[in-house]
Order: structure tokens, then sequence, then C-alpha cells
């Protein structure tokens, strides 16, 4: 109950309490005019003349006007009490609304970077697949031309088998580096596939760890804001255990679900890793607080557990098709 309707219960307790007392006194002075209640008093405190009873009536007025003067203290004490409450409880209010804007507009703050990082990225990637790509493949093809007219005894032909060898590696890492940058048809195959295929790529890098994963996804019903977050969360997580967990197995969990009649995409990412200190997110980089970030900004919700030697795991929750 807020400090305002405290205070209308008060009033109306207050007033409920005089009628009581209005109705007590008519019904006092109906009863004692019935049965004549102050001459059978007088009779009575005459039997303790010497204990002076007649003269109490003027004890209890006095007691009766001093409980009404506490009462009246006591009141106004209590009233004024609630107006400081008011007071706070509307600074508190305004406080909470102004805390309210604030976390819209740091939301919308981050989707407006996050969009302007993926613009950088689409236009970087698209200046690798475009410059890096076409020239490396007329230095491949020239390189395979000369090589088909020199001779193998030539120092020219070791030279250019190198630059063809070059030229093919850069090729790889260009490949690669794209993918990282830009998901690979997230907008046309859907998440499910990009994930899959991310998954593919990051095994081939890391053969030694083994990563079960489950994906229960309707991706036409996923929205490209939440389909790029999640996939940006767990590449960002799949590169922080490559990095810091020295993990061997991880697990992966992607899947539809209802919060509240609100549907929701929840994805779940462990491993058994060294884990550490859950608390301490600085200490760890910025990949973790990014994820949050991402989450926070579609209105999802994100949880962390770690203990040291005891692995980690993320889960996030977003609403799907959520006001932002």
């Amino acid at each position: 109950m807020d400090i305002v309707s405290l205070t209308r219960s008060s009033k109306k307790r207050a007033w409920l309490d005089l009628s009581l007392i209005t109705l007590a006194s008519a019904v006092t002075w109906i009863l004692a005019g019935s049965f004549d209640l102050a001459e059978r008093w007088i009779n009575w405190a005459a039997l303790g003349e010497h204990f002076q009873l007649d003269e109490i009536l003027f004890v209890l007025l006095v007691s009766c006007i001093g409980l009404m003067w506490f009462g009246k203290r006591r009141f106004a004490e209590i009233q004024k009490v609630l107006d400081q409450k008011m007071q706070i409880q509307h600074s508190l209010e305004k406080k909470h609304q102004e805390a309210s804007e604030l976390l819209q507009q740091n939301r919308a703050l981050i989707k407006h970077i996050t969009l302007l990082r993926e613009s950088e990225r689409n236009q970087l990637a698209g200046e690798l697949h475009d410059v890096f790509g076409q020239y490396l493949a007329a230095i491949d093809v020239n390189a395979s031309v000369g090589l088909q007219k020199t001779a193998k005894e030539s120092p020219l032909f070791k030279t250019l088998t190198t630059i063809q060898e070059s030229a093919d590696y850069l090729r790889n890492v260009t490949r690669s580096k794209l993918r990282s940058i830009k998901p690979p048809g997230l907008d046309k195959v859907g998440l499910t596939a990009s994930i899959e295929d991310l998954i593919s790529q990051w095994l081939s890098s890391f053969p030694n760890l083994q990563l079960k994963h489950a994906l229960d996804l309707d991706d036409e019903s996923i929205d490209y804001d939440t389909s790029l977050t999640l996939y940006r969360c767990l590449q960002e997580g799949l590169v922080n255990i490559s990095r810091h967990a020295n993990a061997t197995y991880i697990d992966l969990t992607m899947n539809m679900d209802q919060q509240g009649g609100t549907p929701t995409v929840c994805m779940r990412l462990s491993d058994n890793g060294q884990g550490f200190e859950a608390n301490n997110l600085i200490g760890k980089g910025m990949g973790l607080i990014g994820i949050r970030e991402r989450v926070n900004a579609l209105g999802g919700e994100f949880a962390l557990k770690s203990e040291p030697n005891n692995g980690t795991e993320i889960m996030i929750v977003i609403p799907l098709n959520a006001p932002l």
C-alpha cells in the first residue's frame, strides 16, 4: 500500500472513530437519563465520603481532557510523518520515472550503436569481398598463367609458386574474416542455418573441443534484430570460451518458449571450463558486458552463472516483437 492510500485509509478510520464516539456519547446520554444514573452516582458516592469519591468526576474530566490533548498531538505528529513520507514517495516516483527514461534512452542508444557497428561491419565486409577478394583472385590467376609459361627449373617458377600460395592463404583468411564480420546469409537462410554454419566453422578452428548443440527454432517468427543479437552473443560466447575457459566440452541449446503469454527465444551456453567469479565481469573483459547490453537493448534477460573450477553458463531470454 502506497502513502496516498495509507493517508486516505487513516482519514476514513479517523472519521469512523469520531462517529463511534459520538454515537456512544448519545447512547450514554439516553441511558443515563432513562436510569437516573447521576442520582444513583450521588447516592453511591455519599457512602464513600471519607474517600472523596464524589470528587472523582473532576479527575475523570481532567484525564479525559488530557487524553484528548494527547490524542491531538499524536495525530498531528502522525500527520507530519505521513506528509514527509508522501514527499519521499513523490521524490522516489520522480527518480524512478527519470531512471526509467534513462533506461529507455540507454536501450535506444545501445541499439543505435549496434546498428552503426553492424553497418560498419557490412561496409568492411563489402570492401573485403569486392576489393581484397577480386584482387587476390586476379593475383592467383596471373600467378597460374605465369606458372604455366615458366619452366620448373627457372628461379621465377618458385617465386610465382610462393605468390600463388600467399594469395590462396590470404583468400582463406579473408573468407574467414568475412564470416566473423558478417553472418553469412542470416536474413536469407535464417538463424538456424547461420548458427549451424558458425558452429561448423568454429569446430574446424578448434577440433579438440566437443560441442553438443540442440536448436529448436522457428526462423520465420524471429525478427532480424533478435536473430542478429543471438548470433553475435553466441559468437562472443564461443570466443570467450576459446580464449579464457580452458574447456573441453560445450553445450548449446536454443528454443522457443512462452513467458506470461509472450513468445520468447531462449539460449543457453555452458562449458566445463575453469570458470570465474560471476560478479567480476569487468575483470573478464567487455565481451560479457557487451552481450548483456545487447540483450537488454531488446528488452531481454541475461543471466550468468559461474564459479571457479566449475564452468560457466550463460542464459539469454529475448521476447519476440518487443517494443524498443
